[in-house]
């Protein structure tokens, strides 16, 4: 893997660590607020109903337009965001910071990882590009939890929002001269950009791109339904365990760390397991630690399976992004990942809501079993020959 850090993923260890640093202190927020568990559900769903409608439109925007102005506007849009519960508290302003801060987010990722496709020309390529870009997004999810956590408890959590927004607005700056490269770019067509197809009315039209991308799309929407139900659930689980927000943070940071250790692993894996073994293990792993967080309460044994899940997840994640990018069609990369993109998003409004009110029969340890299940059942259906990617290089 080559030293050179690319800028766009400096400007995604910068703004995940912004975002992802305020993602376990939402429901400790929402708790210290009044809100129960059950519309803790709400509130993470909130984070992406907005991005549903959006993702696979802004897609074919980037394809037509590039990436740096997407990138530039949900930057700020992400960081105003997050800045919204220092300066509009109570739960009206946690919801609307949810909100915004969603809708910034899901723009700036997608923008972020069709920029990081398109860094290379070659399917073994693209897989490093993807993995230094994927470092980056894995060592903001390590940082942000751990300043997030310690701000909290010593400044309260309006000061950490706004601490956190800090290094969300500095990956503005990483992003600036993607804008002039578009506009270049631009300028050397003449200025014209091509129009939108008026089939983009029926966005499912991406599955027909290639057979196995419904199944890629599957992929994502699992670990990003593992991933954000232990980022709603885990912190409430473990404050009832009697642990503190700052050492909640640091778990958090930790499962996020396993992402960071498997960043270095993963293509030697895939060079010796293959695409499909890894993806399948990983994703099952994971849903194994679901199944297991209900039977331990101790700080060692919930760190411990909290770092194993995120290596399951960590692994898994970079991996999805790189299969969508190799299955698309080179022209419409953009489109097929705003589509999948807007797929995760629609599982982040559906299984919050699903969560929460599972909650009026059950505890919390029924949530995790619930995605152990749907996780481990999921992972069945997985398997995409390793062939079918040649066409996307």
């Amino acid at each position: 893997m080559s030293l050179r850090i690319p800028p766009i993923a400096v400007a995604a260890f910068l703004f995940f660590c912004g975002v992802m640093g305020t993602r376990p202190l939402v429901p400790l927020l929402a708790l210290d607020l009044g809100i129960g568990a059950g519309e803790i559900g709400v509130l993470v769903a909130v984070f992406a109903i907005i991005p549903l409608a959006l993702a696979s439109r802004a897609g074919v925007w980037m394809d037509h337009h590039g990436t740096g102005r997407a990138l530039l506007a949900s930057g700020l849009v992400g960081a105003l965001g997050l800045a919204l519960p220092a300066f509009l508290p109570g739960r009206a302003g946690l919801y609307v910071s949810q909100l915004i801060c969603g809708s910034g987010f899901t723009i700036f990722v997608l923008a972020a990882q069709n920029q990081a496709g398109r860094l290379a020309k070659t399917i073994w390529d693209r897989e490093r590009s993807i993995a230094v870009f994927s470092m980056g997004v894995a060592l903001g999810g390590l940082a942000g939890p751990l300043l997030g956590g310690l701000a909290a408890e010593r400044l309260g959590y309006a000061m950490a929002f706004l601490l956190l927004t800090v290094p969300a607005l500095a990956a503005v700056g990483f992003v600036l001269h993607f804008v002039a490269d578009d506009r270049e770019a631009e300028a050397a067509s003449g200025g014209r950009a091509l129009t939108p197809p008026p089939s983009l009315r029926t966005p499912l039209r991406v599955l027909g791109y290639h057979p196995y991308l419904g199944r890629a799309v599957l992929i994502s929407s699992l670990i990003l339904m593992g991933k954000d139900i232990y980022i709603a659930y885990f912190p409430v689980y473990a404050l009832e365990a009697g642990l503190g927000a700052s050492l909640i943070g640091t778990i958090v940071a930790l499962h996020n760390g396993g992402g960071v250790v498997m960043r270095f692993a993963m293509l030697p894996l895939v060079r010796h397991l293959g695409k499909n073994r890894v993806i399948v293990l990983s994703i099952a792993v994971a849903a194994a630690c679901f199944a297991a967080l209900p039977l331990v309460s101790a700080v060692w044994a919930l760190a411990l399976v909290s770092l194993i899940m995120g290596m399951g997840l960590g692994v898994g994640q970079p991996l999805s992004i790189s299969r969508t990018i190799n299955l698309s069609p080179a022209d419409k990369v953009g489109e097929v990942l705003g589509f999948r993109l807007a797929c995760n998003r629609f599982t982040q409004v559906v299984t919050p809501l699903a969560a929460g009110g599972l909650l009026a029969f059950s505890a919390v340890p029924g949530v995790f079993v619930a995605i152990a299940v749907m996780m481990g059942v999921g992972s069945t259906r997985l398997a995409i020959p390793e062939e079918a990617e040649g066409g996307g290089a």
